[in-house]
């Protein structure tokens, strides 16, 4: 008895498997594997990146990074997406070394004020052992 009840395990534990192996390969065939969209309806694998182009400056843009190419040479790293909404290539280039960040855009009014109070700071000490009067 103890022969048999080892073989029908045997036999129960093949038969599990099998039917294991063949969910594991009907998910990987079935027809939305690879799909871009998770359970919740949110795509993946999507940058979003604002445009630089001058007829949409400014407005954000959806790069499909599911697919693309990539390539370099000595200063860059170039890679090629498709825009998700228009489908046209989109080219984003990284240095090729080293550390970066962006230079952030400055403010014309406030980079004018910082010059003027730099103009009246050096005045201020040229003029340090004079007597400055009003006129």
């Amino acid at each position: 008895m103890n022969l048999n009840f080892y073989t029908l395990l045997k036999k129960v534990t093949l038969g599990l498997f099998l039917v294991y192996i063949g969910l594991v390969f009907s998910q990987a065939t079935s027809s939305d594997a690879g799909s871009s969209d998770c359970e919740c309806g949110e795509p993946v694998n999507v940058w979003y990146k604002v445009s630089t182009n001058e007829e949409d400056y400014g407005q954000v843009i959806q790069l499909d990074m599911s697919k693309g190419r990539i390539f370099s040479n000595e200063m860059f790293v170039y890679i090629i997406v498709k825009d998700l909404e228009g489908g046209d290539d989109i080219i984003v280039a990284f240095p090729n070394s080293g550390d970066w960040h962006a230079q952030p855009l400055g403010d014309p009014f406030l980079d004018e004020l910082e010059k003027e109070f730099k103009n009246l700071e050096d005045y201020l000490k040229s003029k340090s052992s004079e007597e400055i009067k009003k006129k």
